[in-house]
């Protein structure tokens, strides 16, 4: 999937944050460390400087001017690298732009929910002035993964699809018209839920076969609250359709393929990321390695393959660099993501590296 029309070849040493790669990028012996499509954030950089790499091709229109290249990184000890994110200024800037526009979410759903009438303008600018406060916006699903409250699960996840829309609409370099609308379809996407009953929504343990019948009217209950508003068909139809699988077997209504809205197509992955990534009510959450290994597995026969790339490549390419804990106890960094089985990196343990998706026995627990 093209990002832009015009790529541009950029010196190194004057690439900027979140630009998006127009080339795949190679080593001198060959091997790709970058897919093409893929953001350029700090870690991948990172990765980019240490194998002697001179130029790289970019979307020009993902260039932004006003940032700032990217400084020369300090040589940290590994406790630094490996210091939690929690602890870190940035995240702690963040977690609190996020709280105060999560009370605003709370406000503008519920109005939405009572009035029938959506400001459209203001939803996007909640999501728009959390993702101000990131300098490398894709550092987005690190930070979305400590921030999980199971007692506001429904206005959480309505924040965090929207966060991770407006991301990928970074990726796919849509106008700025359309980057609204997919953010405030990831915003308002579940909607419906406000109309089912919460002790449902927050049960925990396994629905019984008639209250999972209830749920699944939300995108249909949602559609009726909204469809008589001015917002986009588009925008509707992922309200609609999020849930909607392209080999027919999604609800409400069995769509299939190109049945399906774009946006809607987009939403679906979103939603399903955040979920499984997300403290639920009856389970914690998953590490974001299994939920690449579930993705690989299981969702390119009922997600939008050309979309669910896009999505995996840039969410498996955040995380070079990044330390995670092996299941044998192993603390070690991400240096390379296999592009054929983008769940199982190779890593490096002290002074040793390890292949993933040769051994078998040892797999990633979570991020450290």
């Amino acid at each position: 999937m093209e990002q832009g029309n015009v790529s541009k070849k950029v010196k190194v040493s004057e690439v900027k944050p979140n630009c998006i790669l127009a080339r795949d990028v190679v080593t001198k012996t060959g091997v790709v460390i970058l897919a093409k499509n893929t953001m350029i954030n700090s870690v991948n950089f990172t990765k980019i400087e240490q194998n002697d790499v001179n130029y790289v091709y970019v979307w020009e229109d993902s260039i932004d001017d006003t940032l700032p290249s990217f400084n020369q990184k300090e040589i940290y000890t590994v406790e630094e690298q490996t210091r939690s994110v929690v602890d870190k200024p940035e995240f702690k800037e963040f977690d609190k732009t996020y709280g105060e526009n999560l009370n605003a979410t709370k406000e503008v759903l519920a109005s939405v929910g009572n009035s029938k009438s959506v400001n459209k303008s203001e939803l996007f600018a909640i999501t728009k002035g959390i993702m101000s406060k990131i300098n490398c916006k894709s550092d987005i699903f690190t930070y979305l993964s400590y921030l999980k409250d199971v007692n506001d699960y429904t206005y959480t996840h309505s924040l965090n699809v929207s966060l991770l829309c407006n991301m990928f609409s970074k990726w796919l370099n849509l106008s700025e018209e359309e980057t609204e609308d997919l953010t405030v379809a990831g915003f308002l996407h579940d909607i419906g839920k406000l109309k089912v009953d919460p002790k449902i929504l927050n049960k925990e343990g396994k629905l019984t076969e008639e209250e999972f019948e209830e749920v699944k009217k939300h995108p249909r209950l949602g559609y009726e609250m909204l469809k008589d508003t001015d917002l986009s068909d588009s925008i509707k139809e992922a309200i609609l359709m999020h849930h909607e699988k392209i080999n027919g077997k999604g609800y409400p209504s069995g769509l299939k393929e190109e049945q399906i809205g774009k946006y809607a197509k987009i939403v679906s992955i979103c939603d399903i990321y955040d979920a499984m990534t997300s403290d639920r009510a009856y389970r914690g959450r998953f590490c974001p390695f299994h939920v690449i290994r579930n993705f690989e597995r299981q969702n390119f026969s009922i997600l939008d393959t050309q979309y669910l790339l896009v999505f995996l490549q840039n969410i498996a390419y955040t995380y070079v660099g990044s330390w995670v804990r092996l299941t044998n106890g192993t603390i070690a960094e991400i240096v390379f993501i296999n592009q054929s089985q983008m769940s199982r990196p190779i890593v490096k343990a002290e002074n040793q590296f390890i292949d993933l998706s040769k051994n078998l026995d040892l797999d990633i627990e979570n991020l450290v």
